[in-house]
């Protein structure tokens, strides 16, 4: 779970945060804004904190290539808009000279960078950490001992103040590195008046300058390929600190929105207002797990050139997206601010203006996602995850389990790889059930129940690897899900001794299947709303339930469902309720399937006149139905969703498959990379989110989780029929196809089950942001 930061990594993060509160804040922006001078920040932070050190070697004076503590740094630079020369310094130019051979020039740089007596850039193109050499903006050629170097750079931050500039430049097709200092920089430097004043820019116009050889630090193929990682190890600094922007952003405005009031109400409260914030808020949390994540890989694949290819992706895809991101927060805070969004005197417009000169550097988005999704059909990247370096213990688990996975999902279980998808839930029941009892006696269900209850009490980390894996192989989807990763921990939590010794059996030995009982015609996404009654039969003590469920899923393979019911007349919302266990095979219960848009029957209407819970199948007491039924959803997005993931990959990698046999493969690159983007941040993130529960420190951030997943699914269904083209007016006949067209459909649902995205985006915002909750309506239930 190394997504997350070490305490190493807080501990600078905070006493960053401290300083550049001390500083004022967002002052130091302000003053340069309106014409005052630079403050001594950098000074500050290089001689009280030493993050100028941070990422550069540690012969030369730096503190190592620790990226976590570089993106750390980036991101709370960022906030505040720091006009101070970090990312221009130490995480561009210090990461090209460190990626240079060691020499007198090139480690005494360093050790100034590192000591902040030193600033440094690196000219570019049209791109601040793009590739310097595919588009040179600086040509070379040798003339006697020495070289003639001439080329313009586009637009450079931070380039006036500069003591040393990084030139890329190519003579007779080989990359060099070639360093301007003191005289050699006189005359060809001219200042630019900048959209973005806190970043004062420059550009390096040089014409038959003459250098000597000892200017060029490196060359050739080796620092190619070293140079090429440096690069991209900016690119995630850059992402973090257009990331840290974006926050700053956001929490201005919400701070804002919170104390604006308009027609007798703070302007919070609205709803539309509600629904915009939280949807930036789950936009900038997956950027944030992208960019840690990447920052992770990066510090766990130091030596490992297949973990370095893949951070080296993330990394292009956190610069674009965390591009894309600021231009949205910064301009939906002038539109939140209102009018005083457009004044000198209100912060927006500082952040709308680096967010405007950001994206401009960094040469649009677009192209960025463009190349991702080209490497995707040229199979230089893939959807599937990389395990990366992991311990001994580790691979030897992701072998079990593949192993297993191969031994077994064969013969007679052959045609489920791939089935019991997203709009394949009811594929191949009982083969599937038998899959279950396969599963169980390998010793691969309940992997996370403690072993005194039956399970194998494995870790957060270790049962993320079997999900992958499992889904790696083309696992099926489970039919004992519900059991298992529901009703399992549920019982284990609030169940008697009794209940567990009763009904965690039958789950861990695949042999009884559950449904859930929570949805109700009137009670959709509101779910305090439901009206199914369970009232006590004095005689005996059981419950007697009469209602209606609906979206019931696989009730009509199901042995049991567990029901949220209504048990104390005239009790309303929250109050009342009672959490049954109940067989669904007796008088009084009426399952009836619901034919859905793709033609499968998947969801079910579920009614119950005179149904019987016997007393002790209640699990609580009535009354506590609520907490049980919010803690059991909270176990619902527990660790299945990596395998949920592994399986959008698998789906991803089929329509990259189908995008390579288009018309035009290329009108679909983009497309691709945004859902290769999108899906490497889910995978962050719910990492961190795992990982902060193990640590018992649970954030808000997985109240996105459900909005984020399912707008990203819907997408890759749209993705696949634009891939198919005219052939997506017609059912395909070939299994891999249809299967895609049945996502396509069923994946319309996936926005609505479970919690409408509006209502997801009213829980985020009101939850996760502590924004007003909506005003409850009167019904004949009491609530709505």
């Amino acid at each position: 779970m190394d997504v997350l930061p070490t305490d190493e990594h807080m501990m600078i993060r905070d006493a960053l945060a401290r300083f550049l509160e001390r500083a004022g804040g967002l002052e130091p922006a302000f003053r340069i804004s309106e014409g005052g001078e630079a403050c001594e920040l950098w000074r500050g932070i290089a001689e009280e904190l030493q993050v100028t050190a941070i990422g550069l070697p540690e012969a030369c004076g730096g503190l190592g290539a620790d990226m976590r503590a570089l993106v750390a740094v980036g991101r709370e630079l960022g906030k505040v808009l720091a006009p101070v020369p970090f990312v221009s310094t130490v995480a561009l130019a210090g990461q090209v000279l460190a990626a240079a051979t060691p020499g007198r020039c090139r480690d005494g740089w360093l050790s100034r960078i590192a000591g902040g007596t030193a600033q440094a850039v690196l000219a570019h193109g049209a791109d601040a950490a793009g590739d310097c050499w595919d588009t040179p903006a600086f040509r070379v050629e040798q003339a006697g001992d020495g070289y003639v170097l001439e080329g313009q750079s586009g637009p450079i931050p931070d380039l006036m103040g500069a003591d040393l500039v990084l030139v890329p430049a190519l003579c007779a097709g080989q990359r060099l590195l070639i360093a301007l200092e003191g005289e050699a920089l006189s005359g060809h430097r001219r200042p630019c008046a900048p959209m973005d004043v806190t970043q004062p820019t420059g550009v390096l116009e040089l014409t038959d300058l003459l250098i000597p050889a000892s200017a060029v630090l490196d060359r050739g193929t080796a620092f190619a390929g070293r140079c090429d990682t440096s690069l991209d190890r900016a690119r995630l600094v850059l992402a973090a600190e257009m990331a840290g922007a974006a926050r700053g952003a956001f929490t201005l405005t919400l701070e804002y929105i919170a104390e604006r009031r308009q027609f007798g109400r703070t302007i919070a409260s609205y709803q539309a207002i509600k629904h915009r914030m939280a949807d930036l808020y789950v936009r900038l949390n997956r950027l944030d797990a992208l960019i840690d994540g990447a920052a992770a890989d990066f510090d766990r694949s130091a030596n490992a050139s297949d973990g370095a290819v893949l951070a080296g992706a993330e990394a292009r895809a956190a610069k674009a997206l965390a591009c894309e991101e600021l231009f949205a927060v910064s301009a939906e805070a002038i539109q939140l601010h209102g009018g005083v969004g457009m004044t000198f005197e209100y912060a927006p417009h500082l952040f709308f203006k680096r967010a405007t000169a950001m994206r401009a550097l960094s040469a649009g988005p677009v192209a960025a996602f463009r190349q991702i999704g080209l490497d995707l059909l040229d199979g230089r990247l893939s959807a599937l995850p990389v395990s990366g370096a992991a311990s001994e213990a580790e691979t030897a688990l992701r072998r079990a389990v593949a192993g297993w996975m191969a031994e077994n999902l064969t013969g007679e279980f052959e045609p489920l790889r791939g089935r019991g998808g997203a709009g394949d839930g009811d594929a191949l029941p009982a083969l599937r059930k038998a899959w279950e009892q396969r599963l169980a006696a390998g010793g691969w269900v309940g992997l996370g129940l403690p072993e005194a209850l039956g399970g194998r009490g494995m870790s957060v980390g270790d049962q993320v690897i079997f999900n992958e894996e499992y889904a790696r192989a083309g696992g099926p989807g489970r039919m004992g899900h519900i059991g298992e990763g529901l009703l399992a921990p549920t019982l284990a939590a609030f169940g008697t001794e009794d209940q567990r010794a009763r009904f965690l059996p039958g789950i861990l030995q695949g042999t009884t299947f559950w449904a859930q009982g929570y949805s109700e015609p009137g009670a959709g996404s509101d779910l305090a709303a439901l009206r199914t009654r369970a009232r006590r039969d004095p005689a005996s003590g059981d419950w007697i339930i009469h209602g209606q469920k609906t979206w019931t899923s696989l009730a009509h393979l199901s042995d049991w469902i567990f029901v949220l019911a209504r048990a104390e007349e005239g009790a309303t919302g929250r109050d009342g309720l009672i959490f049954l266990l109940m067989p669904l095979d007796q008088p009084g219960i009426d399952i009836r399937p619901i034919r859905q848009i793709n033609g499968a029957c998947e969801f079910n209407e579920v009614f119950f006149d005179g149904a019987v819970a016997r007393a002790e199948d209640a699990v609580g007491a009535p009354g506590e139905g609520w907490a049980i039924a919010m803690a059991l959803l909270g176990f619902e997005r527990g660790i299945s969703t990596l395998g949920q993931q592994m399986g959008f990959a698998r789906e991803l990698e089929a329509v990259v498959s189908l995008a390579r046999q288009a018309r035009d493969p290329m009108d679909h690159a983009e497309a691709l990379g945004r859902a290769w983007t999108g899906l490497r941040a889910m995978r962050h993130g719910a990492m961190r989110v795992l990982g902060a529960v193990e640590r018992g420190e649970p954030g808000p951030e997985a109240l996105g989780y459900k909005y984020e997943w399912s707008n990203w699914h819907r997408s890759l269904g749209e993705l696949a029929m634009d891939a198919l083209g005219p052939e997506a007016a017609v059912h395909a006949s070939e299994p891999g196809i249809a299967r895609l067209q049945q996502l396509y459909l069923f994946a319309r649902a996936e926005t609505i089950y479970g919690g409408t995205n509006e209502i997801q985006l009213n829980i985020i915002s009101e939850q996760g942001l502590g924004m007003p909750r909506e005003p409850r309506g009167q019904t004949q239930s009491g609530v709505r």
